[in-house]
């Protein structure tokens, strides 16, 4: 259970809380729960369901959320573990997001990118997606940068990039850039 408030450079403050349980067996892990995001500046209320399920170095998983009154967000995951050790991990993810607003509007997204993570709570991933209603092609980088955590791991203070260069499509040569800066608590 936890919590986590965020804001960043397009001028969106956020209120994201979720509670999640957490299952081992052996080289069997299954994650689930529940969350709520708020945006603080108006934007659609967004609360759904999330699980995965983790054998050794393959992971899938799936989130099911409404944006707002009449929207569904279904996300689909697959994640390939290719080295893991104590302090740091590299994966290969590939995804599948279906979106519809209201009873005409929805598109997908589907890509992939390679990650790598470590222990002191750094992130940063390479990749591509491709949403095909708007025969759009996106080149994606993301960093997270661990600024502070307390010292039994329940606080932690970070900020996170997303990049897109757009490749393909009515945005070609178009590039997004977002900062956020977070905070996140756990109970």
């Amino acid at each position: 259970m936890g919590i986590t408030l965020s804001t960043n450079s397009q001028g969106l403050n956020n209120i994201n809380a979720y509670i999640t349980q957490k299952v081992e067996h052996d080289n069997l892990k299954i994650l689930s729960g529940i969350f709520a995001n708020v945006n603080l500046d108006g934007a659609p209320l967004i609360r759904g369901v999330f699980g995965e399920i983790e054998n050794s170095c393959i992971s899938l998983g799936l989130t099911y959320a409404h944006v707002g009154v009449d929207g569904i967000n279904l996300q689909k995951n697959l994640r390939l573990n290719i080295y893991k050790d104590e302090k740091e991990a590299m994966d290969l993810n590939f995804f599948h997001h279906e979106t519809k607003l209201g009873v005409n509007f929805k598109f997908a997204r589907y890509g992939g990118n390679l990650s790598w993570s470590c222990l002191k709570g750094h992130t940063m991933s390479f990749g591509i997606s491709h949403t095909a209603l708007f025969n759009t092609t996106a080149m994606e980088a993301a960093f997270k940068i661990n600024l502070w955590k307390s010292e039994n791991g329940s606080s932690s203070l970070d900020v996170g990039t997303n990049m897109a260069h757009f490749v393909r499509g009515p945005l070609e040569g178009h590039q997004d850039l977002m900062v956020t800066l977070a905070f996140s608590y756990s109970l």
